[in-house]
């Protein structure tokens, strides 16, 4: 299965109680990246194409959930093995980039031509 997310890059709230930002860490082309991964995939070995980078590994995928009375709770996570993917979208901010999930072999080069298409 591969999920293709293509757009740009902005970073939303983590924890998904801020009335001001959008719900979600990172969001590509104004889709919630952490919510479509976290509902289409469970935890398993992945490969990851963001930008010009791969990443293999297995997938940990968890949506925040707000804030206790005075502190924040759990905040989005979205990593591939050791790799901090939100952390690394974070970085193409306000860029549109092509970000691929696949729990299949892929080529990412054929997957991005296919998404601009």
């Amino acid at each position: 299965m591969n999920l293709v997310f293509k757009g740009v890059v902005t970073c939303g709230d983590a924890y998904r109680c801020d009335d001001v930002d959008e719900p979600g860490a990172v969001l590509i082309g104004g889709e919630d990246v952490v919510a479509a991964i976290n509902n289409a995939f469970d935890s398993v070995p992945v490969i990851v194409g963001i930008a010009d980078h791969t990443f293999t590994g297995g997938l940990f995928v968890e949506t925040g959930w707000g804030y206790s009375e005075w502190t924040p709770m759990d905040s989005d996570e979205l990593r591939v093995g050791d790799h901090d993917l939100i952390e690394i979208l974070r970085r193409y901010e306000h860029e549109e980039i092509t970000l691929i999930i696949s729990t299949e072999p892929v080529n990412i080069l054929e997957a991005v031509e296919e998404a601009s298409e």
